[in-house]
């Protein structure tokens, strides 16, 4: 077996083994903390063309789109018959053609994440957004990763900090607009627990279980060439070779053009005299 056709099989497995952690007690709450925080981004985005990359349950269901394309990589993963299946890193869509298009926990177990990225910037419109959501290896989840045996899905996976994130889009000509973080609160949570969820949410403390970031295309701003102001050009062709001709008292279309004081102007007419009387030859008779 090839390295591409294991790579498939493990992403595979990776894929449904995350589909079954979304549907834990564990998985579900964390869903809809993410899911509450990436609500208020959308409420009022006015979007209507979405893909949604991942392996959980849709983020975009209950926000105001109206047509949201869902993913999955192989037919016996999907859940619905109108899912698109493809290779992450390979959608058959074209450029620019979506207003959203979110990327859920995907980058953390593709083979290639930066290709899945650079998949995803390609088909997200100028004026679209794309969002990235990810575990936060510097948050309260952070220290379970450091046990010998990871027992979760998601302590299996590959973590990536908003500062890679943020190198990986300025390769793709994105810039990030925002970074939210969200889950604050232990799985075990309880009334009292839930509080400092909403007290960490409101104050976006970079201690949440995950982040979500909002990335928008680099706009390069045009700027239009303009002509040079040239008065020489305005005066005339005569004016233009006087802009290009050194200064020269005797050059006669300087002389024209350039005041000079009377005595001036007889140095230079005697100058030329003599001039010419050197250049016409002496006939001796």
């Amino acid at each position: 077996m090839s390295n591409h056709h294991a790579d498939q099989a493990t992403f595979s497995e990776q894929f449904l083994a995350g589909q079954r952690y979304w549907q834990t007690s564990h998985g579900k709450r964390q869903w809809q903390a993410e899911q509450q925080c990436l609500h208020q981004q959308l409420s009022r985005s006015g979007m209507q063309h979405a893909l949604e990359l991942g392996m959980a349950p849709p983020l975009l269901a209950h926000d105001s789109i109206r047509h949201r394309i869902q993913w999955a990589p192989q037919r016996d993963l999907a859940e619905h018959p109108s899912t698109l299946i493809c290779r992450p890193e390979a959608l058959p869509l074209a450029d620019e053609s979506l207003e959203l298009v979110l990327v859920h926990h995907l980058l953390e177990v593709a083979p290639q994440p930066t290709h899945v990225l650079r998949e995803a910037a390609r088909v997200t419109s100028d004026s679209g957004r794309l969002i990235l959501i990810g575990w936060h290896p510097l948050g309260i989840a952070g220290p379970t990763r450091l046990k010998r045996c990871h027992e979760r899905f998601y302590q299996r996976s590959r973590w990536l900090t908003p500062g890679r994130l943020r190198d990986w889009l300025r390769f793709i000509d994105f810039n990030i607009e925002r970074i939210d973080y969200c889950g604050f609160v232990p799985f075990e949570n309880t009334p009292d627990w839930l509080l400092m969820e909403r007290w960490g949410r409101r104050h976006n403390l970079p201690l949440g279980r995950a982040w979500i970031i909002s990335a928008k295309r680099q706009m390069c701003r045009m700027i239009p060439l303009k002509k040079r102001f040239n008065p020489a050009a305005m005066l005339g062709s005569k004016a233009s070779v006087l802009a290009c001709t050194p200064h020269d008292p005797l050059h006669p279309l300087q002389a024209s053009f350039s005041p000079a004081s009377p005595e001036r102007t007889d140095m230079a007419s005697g100058n030329h005299d003599k001039r010419r009387s050197a250049a016409t030859p002496t006939v001796v008779a």
